[in-house]
């Protein structure tokens, strides 16, 4: 039976299976879309072997998943693709209600962990910003959502990814490629895991040594995005500074009772 691994269904994924859509770069998988709320329950439910989730989510499963070593999405500095819309400045959201999109796990957590410091309601709904901003006083939308949101005269815009630099110095990760413990001992080896890696690593590769293809293929759904700054902002690579940065906002969402403590990342 093919492996089942998961693929997040926004563009800033896209990069990472390219080489593979494209037929570049073969895999032995079965490829599955979804949102990263879908993937984080299909993994959870053993419905998925490998799949890109809301990094958020390996704190609440850490004892049933693995990471793989190479690869997480993260940014440093501005991302526009987590953004908060609010009526008021952020400074005078306490007492406010927000509204949290269905789609998000990581966001809604560092949304959280930003605005711990006020007491703010959060209510969760789909992400659609008339419907979230008719009853709330901000909404948080991510991915493509957030990318098709233009700045207006009476709103206010604030990218996390931005604000999180700014208050640890730490890139923001969110999300990282996990596998299933249980899928790992099934094997009896990593040989299986490791070419699918490998096939990740050198789709990624292609994808990026290919951005222009990309955005020619994708603007159209963003006429109004600079995907050139865009995709220059996103980054993939889950080394030691990103680690750490995983690693410190998981200690800020363990004191705020939004996960367990995890100090370690346990990877393939």
């Amino acid at each position: 039976m093919l492996t089942q691994l998961g693929y997040l269904d926004f563009i800033n994924c896209l990069p990472v299976y390219y080489g593979i859509l494209e037929g570049n770069v073969g895999i032995n998988a079965q490829i599955i879309k979804g949102f990263p709320n879908q993937l984080n329950s299909l993994l959870a439910a053993g419905d998925l072997d490998i799949s890109p989730i809301s990094s958020i989510e390996y704190a609440r499963h850490s004892g049933e998943y693995l990471l793989l070593p190479d690869i997480c999405l993260n940014s440093e500095g501005p991302v526009r693709s987590v953004v908060l819309i609010s009526k008021f400045p952020v400074e005078k959201l306490d007492g406010k209600s927000i509204a949290l999109p269905t789609t998000s796990a990581t966001s809604q957590v560092l949304l959280k962990i930003l605005l711990s410091h006020l007491n703010v309601a959060y209510e969760i709904k789909p992400p659609e910003i008339n419907s979230m901003l008719s009853r709330s006083d901000a909404a948080l939308l991510i991915g493509d959502d957030a990318l098709r949101i233009m700045e207006t005269d009476n709103l206010f815009l604030y990218d996390l990814a931005e604000l999180w630099q700014e208050k640890t110095g730490f890139p923001i990760v969110f999300a990282v490629w996990a596998v299933r413990k249980d899928y790992v001992d099934k094997l009896n080896s990593s040989g299986i895991i490791d070419d699918i890696a490998d096939s990740l690593r050198k789709s990624l590769k292609y994808g990026l040594a290919n951005i222009d293809r990309i955005i020619d293929m994708v603007s159209p759904e963003f006429p109004c995005v600079d995907l050139g700054d865009y995709f220059r902002n996103l980054k993939y690579e889950f080394g030691a500074r990103e680690r750490e940065g995983l690693l410190a906002y998981y200690d800020y969402a363990f004191r705020l009772g939004l996960c367990e403590r995890c100090e370690e990342i346990a990877v393939l």
